[in-house]
């Protein structure tokens, strides 16, 4: 049942994409191979890089056109729906990894058929070697097969009519937010070459026949997000807990780029006083916290990473700060999901899958 809610959720990520991708005329085919290694950010892990990693992306890929007000405002980023092959570093312990995803190339500058930006993508990812204490105790780092991905780069790239020669930078993150232990994660720094061939010339258009902002300039909305989870607490094996919250945001938009959001969490999670063991009462299973956010509104969907303190914490499993990373998509015109994942700096406590209300 975990593994299917987190395919789900995973896909779900990945359909605005796709959807985006059937419609589109800009339309082309893309290969990446690349070349990395594990970064091992823990002295536990050091005994896992052994040699170089390995990997190549095939990708369905569309040029925006200008056609929506949004193409103009990021500079006619390239949307991208990909599969993926990887070989980690270290088959005996840690295998290989196949999957897909869906991303976008938002270039900063982008001048004479040049450009340079970030490029970002989310997506699920099967790895074939998973912590074992019997047949694999020696990979402390990946407790399940099924995993989501998140990759982020710098790329700099040559367009031409019906072409794309570029170079990327960027880091491969495999988590599948503590529901199966161990998961410290895997960082797979890589450097790429992107060769795109696309089925016809590329057309542009001066002006936008079709515009949607979800929260007007300089306007607030106030938001209701219901948060559902489960999460594992070592020792590995053991059992699984629930995680139930209740957030409470507003948003003020100041920029066609930048939303400021401001929320309280209010936590239950039921893995708090197992961790800590001892005489405790349910009670001291509630947290509540305040953060801030960063969200870039990009047409229908919203990326969000924020940081937060919590104001009431009993037993403080985890430290006093918690991270927030993740996208929001639309629904309806008042509904949202949410795919977000919560952690204590490098450490991942558990993904949020909620829905959300817009009340205005």
């Amino acid at each position: 049942m975990k593994k299917v809610l987190l395919i789900i959720l995973c896909v779900g990520l990945l359909l605005p994409n796709f959807k985006i991708l059937c419609q589109s005329q800009n339309l082309g085919l893309s290969i990446t191979p690349q070349i990395g290694f594990l970064l091992p950010h823990r002295s536990t892990m050091a005994h896992l890089n052994l040699a170089h990693s390995y990997g190549v992306q095939i990708e369905a890929v569309i040029q925006t056109n200008g056609d929506k007000q949004w193409h103009h405002d990021f500079n006619f980023p390239l949307i991208e729906l990909n599969s993926f092959y990887y070989d980690l570093g270290n088959r005996d312990v840690l295998g290989k990894s196949i999957g897909f995803a869906a991303g976008i190339y938002f270039p900063y500058v982008k001048k004479n058929g040049w450009s340079f930006g970030n490029a970002l993508s989310f997506g699920l990812a099967w790895v074939t070697k998973k912590h074992d204490v019997v047949e694999n105790p020696k990979n402390n780092v990946i407790g399940s097969n099924f995993n989501c991905l998140v990759n982020m780069g710098l790329r700099f790239e040559k367009q031409f009519s019906k072409n794309i020669i570029g170079i990327e930078v960027s880091m491969a993150h495999f988590s599948n937010g503590a529901y199966r232990l161990p998961n410290l994660g895997v960082n797979l720094p890589f450097v790429g070459i992107n060769y795109t061939r696309f089925f016809n010339s590329l057309e542009f258009k001066e002006n936008a026949s079709q515009n949607y902002i979800s929260l007007p300039l300089r306007t607030w909305s106030f938001n209701t997000l219901l948060i559902g989870s489960i999460k594992e607490i070592y020792p590995t094996g053991g059992n699984t807990y629930g995680v139930v919250a209740l957030t409470n945001y507003t948003q003020y938009r100041v920029s066609l780029k930048c939303i400021i959001e401001g929320g309280i969490d209010a936590i239950y999670n039921e893995s708090i006083v197992k961790y800590n063991k001892g005489n405790h009462g349910k009670i001291k299973n509630v947290q509540t916290g305040v953060y801030a956010a960063y969200v870039l509104p990009v047409n229908k969907m919203q990326l969000l990473v924020g940081m937060g303190r919590y104001v009431i914490n009993p037993l403080d499993p985890a430290g006093q700060w918690f991270h927030k990373f993740g996208s929001r998509f639309r629904l309806t015109d008042r509904l949202w999901g949410n795919f977000t994942i919560k952690s204590h700096w490098a450490k991942a406590d558990y993904f949020e899958y909620g829905l959300i209300y817009r009340w205005r």
